[in-house]
């Protein structure tokens, strides 16, 4: 029996190291590129995470014609988040080519368009979603207020700095960031409190997300604020600007879908409002006094 289970293990080494190679990648892509001739977009959400994902997935899965999908695998965490943020890129580029792009088309196929609700779209793949499915891809640029998504950070005690953390969100602390103000976070008595980390978070990914959108000046940005969720107008609004046309009543139906807050899993109570819009603005005149730039984002929710 030993004989057998170690000769299976070994067969199944041998097939891992034949799927994942770039070769049988580009031939299995170019399969499934004949199986998506429906396809008219693949649409990416930049966004922090904690900012209505789930929800969006919920909307967008109610169209027959499309697929919606909340961080599904690979979602380019851990490792491959740590590659990207440290500067290693061929390994997040390698990683992209033989296992994320085949996943991508794997579960396009059949559909019209493809919604993929993943906070490490903006950290670590982006280019090379862009560099592959090239006109075809938009980006939902979704942005939830930047208390309450780092209020929500700061209750489940993940923030930057911790394993969790860095796994799924950023590390403050690395060599690529756009606001690389590790020394405050860490020693300034003000600071150094965990929820300026989660805050941090926010106006990094933004800052990034409004790189990005210089740097793809052909790709469309659209961008919908999470309490748009509750304005009918608003959300029919966003399905025209992806070029999505849905059934009469569609967006009435849907407009108040509401998905999970993870309530259970909040370690601390969140912080009161007043003392986080204290600390919001703290940390932008912090920001200001080194002549650090602020995302236009920040202007909706000052």
């Amino acid at each position: 029996m030993e004989n057998k289970i170690q000769r299976s293990l070994g067969m199944f080494n041998m097939l891992g190291k034949l799927l994942y190679n770039k070769q049988a990648a580009t031939v299995v892509n170019r399969y499934y590129d004949l199986k998506l001739r429906k396809l008219k977009s693949l649409i990416f959400v930049a966004t922090t995470g904690r900012s209505g994902t789930l929800t969006l997935v919920d909307i967008f899965n109610q169209l027959e014609n499309c697929v919606a999908l909340h961080e599904p695998y690979p979602a380019m965490h851990d490792n491959i988040l740590h590659a990207a943020v440290y500067g290693n890129e061929s390994a997040v580029e390698e990683f992209y080519k033989i296992r994320k792009s085949v996943n991508i088309r794997r579960e396009a196929i059949g559909k019209e368009y493809y919604l993929e609700a993943n906070h490490l779209f903006i950290k670590t793949f982006i280019e090379y979603a862009v560099e592959d499915f090239g006109d075809k891809i938009k980006v939902l640029h979704l942005v939830r207020n930047p208390t309450n998504v780092a209020n929500s950070i700061y209750a489940l005690q993940d923030q930057p700095g911790t394993i969790e953390g860095n796994r799924w969100w950023l590390d403050y602390r690395a060599p690529t960031n756009l606001i690389s103000i590790a020394d405050a976070l860490d020693n300034d008595l003000e600071f150094k409190h965990p929820y300026y980390k989660a805050l941090w978070y926010w106006f990094e990914t933004e800052s990034r997300v409004a790189a990005w959108q210089k740097k793809l000046p052909n790709i469309p940005f659209i961008f919908f604020k999470t309490e748009s969720f509750n304005d009918t107008a608003k959300l029919a609004t966003l399905f025209k600007q992806l070029d999505i046309p849905v059934p009469d009543n569609f967006v009435k139906n849907v407009v108040n879908l509401r998905s999970h807050a993870r309530s259970h899993q909040k370690k601390v109570p969140p912080l009161p409002d007043e003392q986080t819009q204290k600390m919001l603005h703290n940390f932008i005149s912090f920001l200001k006094d080194n002549q650090i730039s602020i995302p236009e984002s920040s202007g909706e929710y000052l």
